[in-house]
């Protein structure tokens, strides 16, 4: 990295900031579309030549559970897991898996791509609190609780709006909160209910995340976020990663993206905000972030809006580097 205090070209800076994306579901496009790691995918929002073209440093992959995988979701799970893995072996020059904040650094000091692993719904757990320490054994590092779909462990935004499913946190939910505060396990609050919400807040001792989610205020989707549920998660010392989704977004467009960022920054300020792509994930992005290869775009947006490139390296991914290594270690 350059010295933060020399100024650098928009394209100096974004390939030499930490570029960290909370939410890639490229895993799914390798069990659905054969997608192919190391090539060039026509269908897909990434891959290795397109993460190594946009700078990207530091890429955690989203384990999904979908719903027709919730009776088996443990080892659907794993076999993610294990296809993940394998990447680092086929390519071992250019990508490797983290396991802590220092094996990151190196990793990126190396010059290779830092994978990391979240999941995404909690039905992977199987009412096991063992599992969330065999998880981490191999090597997640966040959970979100819920998808779609309510759980053992929670209710969720979509069920609680759409169905009218209440609940919150199970008593299993709050032994799973706190059983990954335990681990050093990051918990991920995208996609939960709002009641799930404030009694995650409630029992988690440690900084929050929401790894791919937006501005209430901006766009009012359920699964969005509120001013004030954006306050608690900046109080926990958290982060909220902006999605890249039009849904979400209440637009495609780049501005659309920016505006989500800024309102985040100005409500709780820079030091709580990130990106959260949510690329693979069947997303429709705005066409100037159509795929990985396309970040420089939105660095060159911050800084012609006027923020610093100390706040543009950090929402790029010192903010997210912070909170991991707080609870992660």
């Amino acid at each position: 990295m350059e010295d933060s205090t020399k100024q650098l070209t928009p394209e100096e800076l974004h390939y030499d900031a930490i570029l960290v994306d909370t939410h890639n579901d490229f895993v799914y496009q390798m069990f659905y579309r054969n997608a192919k790691f190391g090539k060039d995918n026509p269908r897909t929002q990434s891959d290795l030549p397109k993460f190594r073209a946009g700078g990207l440093d530091v890429q955690v992959f989203s384990d999904w559970i979908p719903m027709s995988k919730v009776r088996n979701s443990y080892s659907f799970a794993v076999e993610q897991i294990d296809r993940l893995h394998s990447l680092q072996t086929d390519f071992p020059d250019d990508i490797e898996f983290a396991k802590n904040y220092d094996d990151i650094m190196r990793i990126v000091g190396e010059g290779k791509i830092c994978g990391l692993i979240g999941i995404e719904g909690g039905t992977a757990v199987e009412g096991d609190l063992d599992n969330i320490n065999r998880f981490y054994d191999m090597g997640v590092r966040y959970i979100g609780l819920t998808w779609n779909n309510s759980n053992s462990i929670a209710s969720s935004a979509r069920d609680e709006v759409e169905r009218g499913i209440q609940g919150g946190l199970t008593d299993f939910g709050v032994q799973v909160i706190k059983r990954m505060d335990e681990v050093g396990m990051l918990i991920d609050v995208s996609h939960l209910g709002e009641e799930s919400f404030w009694d995650v807040i409630e029992t988690s001792k440690n900084p929050i995340i929401a790894s791919h989610s937006n501005v209430y205020s901006i766009n009012p989707h359920y699964r969005n976020l509120s001013d004030e549920q954006i306050k608690a998660i900046a109080k926990s010392g958290g982060v909220i990663q902006v999605s890249f989704h039009e849904t979400f977004l209440g637009g495609s467009t780049l501005q659309k993206v920016f505006d989500h960022i800024d309102y985040i920054k100005n409500l709780v300020g820079v030091d709580y905000v990130g990106i959260g792509s949510d690329f693979d994930g069947g997303i429709n992005p705005p066409s100037e972030l159509a795929d990985v290869t396309m970040y420089p775009n939105l660095t060159k947006k911050m800084l012609e809006e006027g923020y610093t490139q100390d706040d543009v390296r950090k929402i790029l991914g010192l903010n997210f580097l912070r909170v991991f290594k707080q609870v992660c270690g």
